[in-house]
């Protein structure tokens, strides 16, 4: 047995024996793996993936579930230089791809169900690295820093591709994530106690170019506020994102912003610090991944470093 597939089984054993498929019950959260470090998540129709960390190797691998079963290694190269920044989604005729960068900033792509990795050569600046690559229907989209501004770009890899355009330019664009018609993003602003202390989610009509802000998270006194990623939700059709309500004593919300008629709604989430989420479908509910802080898992004896499914949710709370 390898030393990840045995981390991991050990890892879901501590999670409370949480290896066997089972469909989620509403609202009853199921996890999937406690880990020893902060990690991304993402999802896509039941696939969730996230990053393994080797604490004697010092390697992130990358690891999946696949219906809210066990979690088993991905068999590419460990990166060195952190967790995985993964999406899941699809390419032109439907099947389930994964993108992320590696340890040189340039963007490969995953066939799921083949495990064959390819790197995204016409996307990736031999100069510049790329981050937080999203698929969607062969599109894919990242984001460059360049000259001391993020700049949003997508592209595609079919034959007729000259390379990536820019789609969006600012001083500061933290993540991102597509949709089949839209592209949402998020930008930080000046808020109550810091010049960066405001998160503003923003989506962007990829066909006419319109774009809007669409929701706010504002720190402020004792709260902490953010948002994770963006993520694609199919019906309603949208993005769905969490937003942290730490210190307020409020726990955090998953938002659902839906296209059709640019309607918010809300779930309740828990109290633990979500530092990442990602929709994988109507049955399952969103992974997330969880925290002490962005950097920390453990205080006082209790580790909080791990990553779950919430089950089916009810998108009828208060903001």
């Amino acid at each position: 047995m390898s030393r990840l597939r045995s981390s991991l089984i050990s890892a879901a054993a501590v999670a409370g024996g949480v290896l066997a498929p089972a469909a989620p019950a509403l609202g009853a959260p199921v996890p999937l793996a406690v880990e020893s470090a902060v990690t991304p998540v993402a999802a896509y129709e039941g696939v969730v993936m996230w990053s393994h960390l080797d604490p004697a190797e010092k390697t992130y691998s990358l690891v999946q579930s696949i219906d809210g079963g066990a979690p088993t290694p991905v068999a590419v190269a460990p990166r060195t230089k952190g967790p995985f920044d993964v999406d899941l989604g699809t390419n032109r005729s439907g099947s389930t791809y994964a993108v992320y960068t590696r340890d040189d900033g340039d963007i490969y792509r995953l066939r799921v169900a083949s495990g064959s990795e390819v790197k995204v050569a016409k996307l990736s600046s031999p100069a510049i690295a790329e981050r937080d690559p999203t698929i969607m229907r062969g599109e894919i989209a990242f984001i460059r820093r360049d000259h001391g501004y993020d700049q949003l770009r997508i592209g595609n890899t079919s034959r007729h591709s000259k390379g990536s355009r820019l789609i969006v330019k600012k001083r500061s664009i933290v993540s991102a994530e597509l949709s089949t018609t839209h592209v949402a993003y998020i930008v930080t602003g000046p808020g109550p106690i810091s010049a960066e202390g405001a998160r503003y989610v923003r989506v962007r009509n990829l066909r006419t170019r319109a774009d809007r802000q669409v929701y706010r998270a504002v720190s402020g006194g004792a709260n902490y506020a953010n948002v994770t990623r963006p993520t694609y939700v199919a019906a309603p059709r949208g993005f769905m994102w969490v937003r942290t309500n730490q210190g307020s004593g409020r726990g955090n919300r998953f938002v659902r912003y839906a296209l059709r008629g640019s309607k918010l709604a809300y779930a309740q989430g828990s109290s633990r610090l979500t530092v990442s989420s990602a929709w994988a479908g109507a049955r399952l509910g969103a992974a997330a991944s969880t925290a002490l802080a962005d950097t920390a898992c453990d205080d006082a004896g209790v580790h909080y470093c791990g990553v779950g499914l919430s089950g089916r949710l009810r998108f009828d709370a208060k903001p």
